[in-house]
């Protein structure tokens, strides 16, 4: 009998011992101080945050990696409205204008872009047309079989004036309009209304294969607004 209350009174003594120890532990865990933040850390997480960003599409990529990219800039092309009175409003817009934007054949060795403007109370500006591309050879005249060749693709987008300069810094965009790379498309695209200001657009043409040879592009667009 005096055997089993010494077993029981060991025991009691350990689960004490263990317990204390336990709450000890846990005590200067807490009372540790938390590791600081240094500079060096945020700034790679920056990094990191910045590299989980995609940048999709031939030309995005192409500024991701050169933002030295050689761009020739067409004459730009500004509408004027027949009415420019600063009280109008958009409904006063004169519906039913056409003008020419481009209708030239000109050479993409890089990058090429046409700078234009829509004017003020535009109610439903409207943009229309086609492109065709080959590979250049001795003259700017195209013919059937390089118009058939996938290595004459060029790649064709619309971009307002904010996304056509994030696109030279390198940064995403999301364009009003971006066609897949082609020898030939037909591009329909309506632009937002303009209210009491103009508004600044790019059509941009881009050769991503500039190893296989410069390209021509025959262009023919028109704005109705």
């Amino acid at each position: 009998m005096k055997n089993w209350l010494g077993l029981m009174a060991v025991g009691l003594t350990l689960a004490i011992i263990v317990s204390l120890a336990r709450m000890h532990w846990h005590k200067a865990a807490s009372a540790l101080p938390a590791t600081p933040v240094t500079n060096a850390d945020a700034n790679d997480e920056a990094k990191e945050a910045q590299n989980m960003v995609t940048i999709t599409g031939p030309l995005a990529d192409y500024m991701a990696r050169h933002r030295d990219g050689h761009v020739d800039t067409l004459t730009p092309v500004t509408f004027t409205s027949r009415d420019p009175n600063p009280a109008d409003h958009v409904g006063d817009s004169p519906v039913g204008t056409s003008a020419q934007l481009l209708h030239k054949t000109f050479a993409v060795t890089d990058i090429v872009d046409l700078p234009f403007q829509i004017p003020a109370h535009a109610v439903n500006p409207k943009m229309h047309g086609t492109y065709r591309s080959f590979l250049q050879r001795n003259q700017l005249q195209p013919t059937s079989a390089e118009e058939d060749d996938d290595a004459a693709n060029v790649e064709c987008l619309v971009l307002s004036e904010k996304q056509f300069s994030d696109m030279l810094q390198g940064h995403p965009v999301d364009p009003l309009f971006s066609g897949d790379e082609a020898h030939f498309q037909e591009v329909n695209l309506s632009i937002p209304p303009t209210w009491s200001q103009s508004a600044k657009y790019y059509l941009v043409f881009h050769n991503n294969q500039r190893g296989k040879g410069k390209k021509v592009v025959q262009a023919d667009f028109d704005l109705d607004f």
